[in-house]
């Protein structure tokens, strides 16, 4: 394809479902221009960059993957985003040529392990009846000015974060469109987890909530049989308990759903699991962070792209940009960081802040929200129904354009990911 020769939308369609095919490894006559890349083909992140490149490659154009670009960010945002809708990309971009993106076609390197802190959380299962003392939360002794604490139900360490008004969103220039404008809000004080869910912890939860149907556990992370991502399912069930993979134990959970965060989010904190699908009616409908509060636990009160400032992101400040084209990944060499290994350190001490794994947010995502009236409330939270949940944060998959503090996106709250977990907040003591 050249900048001489544009070819009809229609063509490029079916040009984009065959290369589809072939990269998902699905029979061409399942795969059409209206097939939705998440809901229908079983798309995640990883799925979904492995054919941009392809198709990249084989039609030698260039799908933008930093900011300004509106375009490309629909490709993040559209629900449900369909094979004609980057088919419609393609044709747009038609003569930019094949990207020469640093290091996306390299050769896989290893990565090398951060230092890290002790892992607490817990693994096992919680007897809540047998604790001696009945308070959910207990307070640690550590240096420095930001009180800690330690959830009994899986270990986790909980960092304070106070109250304050806070910075939201971003003006600057290559700031996207539902990142404006830039806002003040009241932010009462809460306790956020130091460190992503755990696989262990993911474990402990599923081992002491008792026997569970298998519609909620379909709901939550356990896929399809012929769902090609099971290859890299972390968990598995052995004997009578969950339990993480060896070697995999300080991982992300992956593959797991909103309404499976959502439902660790109630058991951790004491509360009753069963309604995980709505947090419509109370407070306590939800553990999940808003994104207000991610944001604000991500880089502090005011503004800056990063957790650690506006240095250039690399290597050794977060886990990012290391999807390679072709690579086949087992589930050991999935280059994730350890949940307790210090990237992505927010200045409140909280790990993985930026990159490694994308993690779900308790609001409904929409483009405008931050030009309602309710994204200036008192501690906000989207509530009004979308189809789709929001996620903070990028991951170990793309470029560090996603992972900045403000960068915003939405997935529909069935959909899994192998870059994709979650942390919880906790009322402040």
């Amino acid at each position: 394809m050249t900048a001489n020769v544009r070819l009809p939308l229609t063509q490029i369609e079916q040009q984009v479902c065959d290369v589809t095919s072939k990269v998902l490894g699905i029979p061409r006559l399942r795969i059409v221009p209206s097939s939705s890349l998440v809901e229908d083909l079983g798309c995640d992140s990883l799925d979904i960059m492995q054919l941009i490149m392809s198709i990249e490659e084989s039609l030698s154009i260039t799908l933008p993957d930093e900011a300004p670009n509106p375009v490309y960010k629909a490709v993040f945002t559209r629900q449900p985003f369909r094979l004609s809708d980057l088919a419609e990309l393609v044709y747009l971009q038609q003569g930019t040529g094949t990207p020469e993106r640093k290091g996306w076609r390299n050769a896989i390197v290893s990565s090398q392990a951060a230092p890290s802190l002790p892992f607490t959380q817990l693994g096992g299962r919680w007897q809540k009846e047998k604790q001696s003392n009945p308070s959910l939360l207990e307070p640690l002794r550590v240096e420095g000015p930001i009180p800690q604490y330690r959830r009994r139900s899986d270990g986790m360490r909980c960092i304070l974060i106070p109250s304050a008004s806070v910075e939201i969103g971003c003006d600057a220039p290559d700031a996207l469109l539902d990142e404006r404008p830039k806002h003040v809000v009241e932010m009462g004080a809460f306790l956020i987890d130091a460190e992503p869910i755990s696989t262990t912890a993911y474990c402990r939860f599923l081992n002491s909530i008792g026997e569970v149907q298998p519609e909620f556990l379909a709901e939550w992370f356990v896929l399809d049989p012929e769902d090609d991502r099971n290859d890299h399912m972390l968990v598995a069930f052995k004997g009578s308990n969950w339990r993480p993979l060896l070697g995999t134990e300080r991982w992300p959970m992956i593959l797991v759903s909103w309404y499976g965060a959502n439902a660790y989010s109630l058991w951790a904190n004491g509360r009753s699991w069963v309604n995980y699908r709505d947090d419509s009616n109370s407070d306590d409908g939800s553990f999940l962070p808003s994104e207000a509060q991610w944001e604000y636990a991500a880089r502090g009160a005011r503004y800056q792209p990063f957790p650690w400032g506006d240095a250039t992101p690399t290597q050794d400040r977060m886990r990012y940009g290391q999807r390679r084209r072709s690579a086949k990944y087992r589930v050991d060499t999935l280059p994730m960081a350890d949940v307790n290994e210090q990237l992505g350190m927010s200045p409140f001490g909280l790990h993985h802040m930026a990159g490694n794994v994308w993690q779900w947010c308790r609001d409904r995502y929409a483009d405008d929200f931050y030009r309602q009236v309710e994204a200036r409330a008192v501690n906000p939270v989207n509530r009004t129904p979308t189809p789709v949940r929001s996620e903070r944060g990028g991951s170990w998959i793309g470029p560090a354009e996603l992972c900045r503090s403000s960068y915003r996106r939405g997935r529909p709250p069935a959909a899994r990911g192998r870059c994709l977990g979650f942390r919880c907040v906790s009322a402040a003591r």
